[in-house]
């Protein structure tokens, strides 16, 4: 489980991801009897887990259901293993996850089980991915293959159903049995219609979609640009602009993807896709308004979709993982809380 702690001071937010050990949830003696008795459950269900992981680590392991987390409460959770900082971001990004993850209901989105708060924090106790980020694992192989590229774009779709947001590698997890989750909603937004825009620039340099850069507005076009983009990436190990500068990058993103260098070892199929999905005008990118067009695509042949949504389809990476409560696909960190913290009265919080 990650465990999201938010300082709030200033209209801004600090954000730390934090790793709850399962062994420290039954510590606190304070706890209500509903609360223990939760946590009780939990820590048998864990158990049991574990014996099924350790015994046959090739069979799916279902690691949480939908509400084992509805009895818990904040003193009932202890926070040991900081895994990162996420830097800062501002009261709106913060209430802006919070609503998207509670309402999504798709197994290749990052679950939510339960928000907290107290006087100077706010706190989301999320779905725990031990298989590390697709970025690191990325790193690992060099570049993927075709078939293993595959399996995460139909996750990126998968999720696109449900919400738009900007994607790359960082931003996929892999849960215990390799399947991918994306996460970071910060940014994502609910437009009234279709035919509405957002007009924030926001994303990562090198993923940034040419009407971003240019105030054009931005819609569902956005996610197929970096959808090209990722699958790029993956197939080469590194994303087709980048520059010393972000200001040369968005230069060579506006030139766009005719004026790219193609490695000998992507196919005809690969490069044609991520044509249509780099196409300038973003009305006319594969899959606008349709990602059942893009599934269509000759690159896709082949491709179960069904099994993939079922899982039946195995993972094509599956995460070296010893326990279920495994940190070793995480960079380590100071566990230390000594970032400033403020008291805040105006109500932004109510919901958590």
């Amino acid at each position: 489980m990650v465990f999201i702690n938010s300082c709030f001071g200033d209209n801004k937010i600090t954000l730390n991801n934090l790793f709850i050990r399962i062994s420290s949830l039954l510590q606190n003696n304070n706890s209500k009897k509903s609360s223990k008795s939760s946590l009780k459950k939990f820590e048998n269900k864990l158990t049991k887990r574990e014996k099924v992981f350790q015994k046959c680590s090739e069979s799916n392991i279902l690691v949480e259901d939908e509400d084992e987390f509805e009895g818990f409460e904040l003193s009932d959770l202890k926070t040991i293993t900081t895994l990162g900082i996420g830097g800062f971001g501002r009261i709106e990004h913060v209430q802006n996850e919070r609503a998207i993850l509670m309402e999504c209901h798709c197994d290749f989105i990052i679950r939510l089980h339960k928000t907290f708060r107290d006087s100077e924090r706010v706190y989301m106790l999320m779905e725990y991915c031990p298989g590390g980020d697709l970025w690191t694992v990325l790193r690992s192989f060099l570049r993927l293959d075709e078939k293993k590229a595959r399996y995460y774009c139909a996750a990126a779709l998968e999720a696109f159903d449900y919400l738009h947001k900007h994607l790359k590698p960082e931003n996929m997890l892999l849960d215990i049995n390799g399947i991918p989750k994306l996460v970071d909603f910060g940014f994502a937004k609910r437009l009234p219609s279709e035919m509405d825009r957002a007009w924030t620039f926001c994303g990562t340099t090198e993923y940034v979609a040419p009407e971003v850069i240019l105030g054009e507005g931005q819609d569902s076009g956005v996610d197929i640009w970096s959808l090209g983009i990722f699958l790029y990436e993956m197939l080469t190990g590194s994303p087709p602009f980048a520059a010393s500068e972000p200001m040369l990058t968005y230069g060579a993103i506006i030139k766009g993807v005719q004026n790219l260098s193609w490695p000998r070892y992507i196919s005809d199929n690969s490069r044609l896709l991520i044509f249509k999905l780099c196409r300038k005008n973003a009305t006319q990118r594969l899959g606008y308004g349709h990602f059942d067009d893009l599934r269509k695509d000759i690159w896709f042949e082949g491709f179960d979709f069904t099994s993939f949504r079922n899982h039946s389809m195995r993972p094509p990476i599956r995460p070296k993982v010893l326990s279920l409560t495994d940190t070793r696909n995480f960079d380590r960190f100071s566990s230390t809380d000594d970032f400033a913290c403020g008291t805040d009265e105006d109500g932004w919080d109510e919901d958590f």
